[in-house]
């Protein structure tokens, strides 16, 4: 039976990539619980915008799945 490999870096990155798109998801998440009813819309903004720029980064790195090459 043939021996096969593992390509260690490819799953790495994948499982970066999605451990990227969870905390993005988080912090979009706590952006709404901690500003939920405040007056102040400018910092709940900056925080779900970092969210979804960190969901996105992880998105890109984790699109490739190692499994198919």
């Amino acid at each position: 039976m043939p021996r096969r490999t593992v390509n260690r870096s490819g799953w790495s990155r994948y499982y970066f990539g999605r451990s990227l798109e969870l905390l993005g998801l988080f912090l979009v998440t706590g952006a709404m619980f901690l500003f939920f009813g405040s007056a102040e819309m400018r910092p709940m903004l900056a925080l779900t915008g970092a969210g979804g720029f960190v969901f996105f980064l992880g998105w890109l790195i984790a699109r490739k799945s190692p499994e198919t090459g």
